[in-house]
């Protein structure tokens, strides 16, 4: 059987080109550990801000991966009492967000129709109406805050602030060229 001895470092004992690699590693980590649920209760934080209430039949479908056709989209039910936020068109009493042909490959602003409703279940013609405007641009907005939810949660400072934190906790979690070393008690095969 052949022996191995492997020294671990710590962070602020690798190089800088190590450093570089543990922060890129960490942060791809970070965005590894980003759960779906994590970004849309933040989003669903966001609506709620904007509308004056979360709306018990909406739902938020999102895709934020610098991809064409990503973005945030709004489908369901929003009632005027759920959104006194918004700019209600007189006679309104609901808005429904209905999914388009484009929301079977994508989640963006332009994904949905919009069909406004008064108390009588009547439609309302939206000419000279902002409400659609309103709600499409808050998709856009919606986007734009979840792409910086997910900078925020996985960029450098935060990677730098994990790895401080791990550091404190176990020492020498790292080779030499800054890649993550397996646990103690882990044997990893390396090959002579």
């Amino acid at each position: 059987m052949n022996e191995y001895t492997v020294r671990r470092y710590s962070f602020s004992e690798l190089n800088e080109e190590a450093r570089d690699k543990a922060i890129a590693d960490t942060r791809n980590r970070l965005l590894n550990w980003l759960s779906e649920e994590e970004i849309t209760d933040y989003l669903e934080g966001k609506l709620e801000e904007d509308l004056g209430s979360l709306p018990d039949d909406i739902t938020i479908a999102y895709s934020l991966s610098y991809c064409q056709g990503d973005g945030v989209a709004l489908y369901g039910r929003i009632y005027k009492s759920e959104a006194p936020d918004l700019s209600w068109p007189e006679g309104s009493h609901y808005i429904d967000l209905v999914r388009n042909s484009w929301s079977n490959h994508y989640s963006h602003y332009n994904s949905f129709n919009v069909e406004l409703s008064d108390e009588n279940d009547e439609p309302i013609d939206l000419s000279g109406s902002s409400i659609e405007k309103q709600l499409r641009l808050l998709c856009k907005k919606l986007e734009t805050l979840g792409y910086k939810y997910i900078e925020r949660e996985t960029n450098e400072i935060s990677a730098l602030q994990f790895l401080t934190d791990q550091e404190a906790e176990e020492e020498g979690a790292f080779l030499e060229d800054g890649t993550r070393d397996l646990p103690r008690g882990i044997v990893q095969k390396v090959s002579a």
